[in-house]
């Protein structure tokens, strides 16, 4: 089950089977002056008193095991400030409502010297960043939308993180490891063993701008600047002090990347 801003409408998405479909389709014919069956799987509510739409929406939400992102979800806010749109109620399949969300790794290394490990998600899903964050969360250090930053330096986190390495259901969502990351992505440095120190950050750095070794400076460039607009702190202005944190981290490895990939197209120059 799902409650989503689907402009012109707010959707739900209610799985066939779900006992709670019964019960939203009798409240919204006995609640709802305007309700439309389009087919047999949509139901159009409609109504001038938002009131009843609000506590509708607050109810899907709560029931859709969101309680916890709404208190501090921005998204939900935006859900109920447009809720004078028509709310659209989505009959589906089970197997309809699961995503997809494939997570991959990263190592970097932080300011202060110390290895962090990046997990990064294919896409922003608040439910996946929050299983994630509680399962590693002696390691968490801060989060954006698609990124979370653990702190590797305990000996006890390779055992978390490789015992986490299975194929996950959560809800509505379908979490599963990219086994090919965790393997290339400098997961172990004794293939490194024969770069310079000066080679391994420049290796590193093209690999957090997600340029390719060989690629010219303007591309690097431009992809430099995507980046910086997509993380620049000033988009999370006033949000959670750990995606506050996220971001400026994540900001500033995109700055040091470019400066030392520029550093070295100079000296080459």
């Amino acid at each position: 089950m799902k409650v989503e801003l689907l402009e012109p409408y707010i959707q739900i998405s209610i799985e066939k089977e779900s006992q709670f479909l019964k019960r939203a389709v009798d409240f919204a014919y006995k609640h709802f002056s305007k309700a439309y069956r389009l087919s047999s799987s949509v139901l159009i509510l409609d109504d001038g008193e938002r009131y009843k739409k609000d506590y509708f929406l607050n109810w899907a939400y709560h029931v859709a095991m969101q309680e916890e992102a709404k208190k501090d979800s921005e998204d939900f806010q935006t859900i109920i400030d447009s809720s004078y749109l028509p709310i659209r109620i989505k009959m589906i399949e089970n197997r309809a409502v699961l995503e997809h969300i494939i997570v991959s790794l990263q190592i970097i290394q932080s300011s202060f010297g110390n290895s962090q490990v990046c997990l990064k998600l294919n896409r922003p899903s608040r439910l996946a960043r929050r299983y994630l964050s509680s399962l590693f969360q002696e390691f968490v250090l801060s989060y954006t939308r698609q990124e979370i930053f653990l702190d590797s330096s305990s000996p006890y986190f390779w055992e978390k993180l490789i015992g986490a390495l299975s194929i996950k259901v959560i809800h509505n969502i379908v979490l599963d490891f990219d086994y090919e990351t965790f393997k290339t992505h400098n997961t172990f440095e004794c293939f490194e063993e024969y770069l310079t120190k000066e080679e391994k950050i420049l290796k590193k750095s093209y690999k957090i701008l997600g340029c390719g070794y060989n690629d010219d400076f303007e591309c690097v460039k431009n992809r430099y600047i995507e980046l910086a607009k997509i993380y620049h702190p000033d988009n999370v202005y006033g949000q959670d002090k750990k995606i506050i944190d996220g971001y400026a981290e994540k900001f500033r490895l995109i700055n040091e990347a470019y400066e030392n990939i520029k550093s070295n197209f100079k000296r080459v120059a």
